[in-house]
């Protein structure tokens, strides 16, 4: 069995007594060797002095002897208590983790799907953690990290690291595992309908230049393709994991492969059963140990978490779910509403955490762009129908602000004022109605249809949007609910083949880099306000939102260019561009006067254009119900944020009775 922290630290204090006792016995030894050497003319009634004096010195040296130890092991326990963790309540560990999945994940690969980030953070091991609170990362499977210059960044892998026994048949991973990991999701982006998003690998492809060096099995070194300011930041987040190369099925020759089967990673747990129902989850018995200088502060513990067990129960329904949670059959429930904070707050199975809401990308108005893009006046009337104070007042229960593509909370050095975004975001019905009627918006879109999650038992904020267009443009709404894999299909799809004209997304923003955290709904390298996703190689590859004076635009978004049109970078929409120019020239800045400069000139360029993606207020506080047995969870903004440090990436959460 391997040994724990606290048996070698004591193991070491044992060692250190029986030198300091060894050391004790030979002063004393010494003191009785120096009484007794007497002259020899001394007569018999100064022997007993003499004995007597050297019993004395004896006696003073055991007491200095233990004196001096004993302040060695003050000075020894001060040192550890300063250094090293307070002893783990070892009743703490234990038990099943039991919460609520909305859907049947669309896949087990990481490099693929984003809609299971708590089985990847669980199941996967990344570089590092990162906590919002704290601003800072924390090791994982590496244990630290260099940036040598703007595009070069070199990783010292953790020795020890496993894949769990169904992976790899347990062995240890090595910095070549890594490069395979991370090299395949240009292609998984590009082949196989990945939804994690080219912000955070697209400086690592190696088609655009990036290469990577593995001089020995704990160091990997990566050749970025160009500087990227949060590079680092990225890789806190739970889709850049290391996945088993020998579970990766490829196709044909050449492909970088898919994960098969559920079990690839080195996380602390491994997946034991999956179901249309439920996925269950164990301990992985090949998991790391952290080493016990990386655990001061952090929130690892030694061996493995406390937690024995994970389960998820899949629940479509929305107050299905909910009504699981209240009656303490769930353990976590996850964000809320102020509103739904209120109701809650007391029942005999729920605990509301608080915190500083910081995700101010968390949610926006949509505009399909292929059918907006030809009419910057009636978005613009859009934007002008929108009651934005009366969203804070009734969906933000009055605790609001106004948002903008950087948040104004996370990043305040890079974002506007909320002046300034005031000055942008101007609720004027009857100049709203004035000027959709003027650029003929009744006869272009007689109505308006969006979307909404199924699963989430109420979506009034998006009826509250709706019912903006409707009393100030006098356009009916229709919603159209969908489950969560057509839902994301219908958001990510192809540009001329959006089935709605808004819809109000949330892109999971965790407020850890100024490129996500709501930018990335803007840019084309990011989700480009849908105006066609995969800005690749440096064409939009995936039927790309096209400039539509070009004569070989096609009505459906170019899916029927030609090949010639596809490859010529000018048929990308020179809005569209000029973002693109602004987000690169600010990820690549090592001057941070300089990035707030180029982002807040990015954002005024963003407002003044009012397509394809305006940005709702936000919550001023951050609610995040728990199970009341549920303890240890950090407050919001970490909290459940797998990129965050949060639930499923901690350790030290633990449960009660």
């Amino acid at each position: 069995m391997k040994e724990g922290y606290w048996g070698k630290y004591w193991r070491r204090r044992v060692s250190r007594r029986r030198v300091l006792a060894g050391g004790a016995t030979l002063a004393a030894g010494s003191a009785a060797i120096l009484a007794g050497c007497g002259d020899d003319d001394d007569d018999d009634d100064s022997a007993a002095p003499a004995a007597t004096q050297a019993a004395a010195a004896e006696a003073e040296a055991t007491q200095a002897a233990a004196a001096s130890e004993a302040d060695a092991d003050a000075t020894e326990a001060a040192a550890a208590a300063e250094a090293q963790p307070d002893p783990e309540d070892r009743s703490r560990y234990g038990g099943k983790f039991n919460w609520t999945e909305r859907a049947y994940p669309t896949g087990f690969d990481p490099s693929i799907t984003i809609t299971f980030p708590y089985g990847m953070a669980q199941t996967y091991s990344q570089l590092m953690a990162y906590s919002i609170i704290n601003d800072q990362f924390y090791p994982d499977a590496a244990q630290s990290w260099e940036q040598i210059d703007p595009e070069t960044l070199v990783f010292n892998l953790r020795p020890g690291v496993r894949f769990n026994p169904e992976a790899s048949d347990g062995r240890e991973v090595n910095s070549a595992d890594w490069y395979t990991s991370l090299r395949r999701y240009p292609d998984s982006r590009a082949n196989r309908g990945s939804n994690v998003n080219e912000l955070f690998f697209s400086f690592m492809d190696e088609s655009l230049g990036a290469s990577f060096d593995t001089p020995d099995d704990l160091t990997l070194r990566i050749n970025q393709n160009k500087a990227f300011a949060s590079n680092l930041r990225a890789f806190a987040a739970a889709s850049l994991v290391v996945v088993s190369p020998e579970r990766l099925a490829a196709e044909e020759s050449g492909d970088l492969g898919q994960v098969s089967g559920i079990n690839a990673g080195s996380g602390p747990y491994m997946f034991d059963d999956v179901s249309e129902t439920r996925i269950t989850l164990k301990r992985n018995p090949n998991y790391y140990e952290h080493p016990e200088q990386d655990l001061p502060g952090t929130r690892y513990v030694w061996d493995h978490p406390y937690i024995d067990e994970m389960e998820a129960v899949i629940i479509t329904d929305g107050a299905a779910a909910q009504s699981r949670f209240l009656a303490g059959d769930a353990d976590f429930y996850g964000s809320v509403d102020k509103i739904t904070a209120d109701q809650w707050e007391g029942q005999p199975n729920v605990n509301i955490l608080t915190g500083p809401a910081i995700d101010d990308g968390s949610r926006m108005i949509q505009l399909a762009a292929a059918k907006w893009t030809p009419y910057p006046e009636l978005s613009k009337a859009l934007s002008m129908a929108m009651d934005w104070d009366g969203y804070i007042d009734v969906v933000l229960g009055g605790e609001g602000r106004r948002s903008a593509p950087v948040s104004p909370s996370a990043f305040p050095k890079y974002a506007l004022s909320q002046e300034e975004i005031r000055e942008y975001q101007v609720y004027d019905p009857q100049g709203a109605r004035q000027l959709w009627e003027a650029n003929n918006g009744p006869e272009i879109f007689p109505e308006l249809d969006t979307t909404v999650a199924a699963w989430i038992p109420d979506y009034s904020y998006v009826q509250f949007i709706g019912q903006s267009f409707e009393d100030s443009l006098g356009v009916k709404v229709n919603y159209n609910p969908l489950e969560l894999a057509t839902y994301i299909a219908s958001a990510n799809g192809p540009t001329g083949t959006k089935d709605w004209h808004f819809f109000i997304a949330g892109n999971n923003a965790v407020s850890t880099m100024p490129d996500w955290n709501a930018l990335v709904a803007y840019t084309p390298d990011g989700y480009g306000a849908i105006w066609g996703g995969n800005w690749y190689k440096g064409v939009n590859i995936s039927d790309p939102w096209v400039n539509p004076d070009n004569p070989n635009y096609a009505e459906n978004g170019g899916s029927e260019a030609g090949e010639a049109v596809r490859a010529a970078l000018e048929v990308t929409h020179p809005y569209a561009r000029e973002l693109q120019d602004y987000a690169d020239r600010q990820a690549a800045t090592t001057d941070d006067d300089e990035r707030a400069e180029i982002l807040k000139e990015l954002q005024r360029r963003i407002f003044t254009r009012y397509c394809c993606t305006l940005p709702l207020p936000t919550g001023t506080t951050k609610y995040h119900a728990v199970g009341s047995r549920l303890k240890g969870l950090a407050p919001p903004p970490d909290g459940p944020e797998t990129a965050a440090f949060g639930i499923f990436r901690a350790h030290n959460v633990w449960l009660e009775g």
